[in-house]
């Protein structure tokens, strides 16, 4: 399993910041015994501004904010 969420709001001199974070979770069964892993990653941020919001990759890539609103529910009120 691989989702996208949004995480704590950070708002800094009238700008607000939301990391969106990648959650992996896996498991595995190996003869009586189970593996669980879960990570968490960074992914992008979205930056909400007077202009409005935007998005941008680890990269500094632009990202499409309806897209990424597709993939993360919670950003629906922006």
């Amino acid at each position: 399993m691989s989702d996208l969420r949004a995480g704590a709001p950070i708002t800094l001199a009238g700008t607000t910041l939301i990391p969106i974070e990648r959650v992996r979770i896996t498991s595995e069964e190996q003869s009586y015994v189970y593996w669980f892993n879960a990570t968490k990653e960074a992914f992008a941020v979205v930056i909400c501004e007077r202009e409005g919001p935007r998005a941008v990759d680890l990269e500094a890539h632009e990202l499409s904010i309806d897209e990424l609103k597709l993939e993360v529910p919670e950003l629906e009120s922006l």
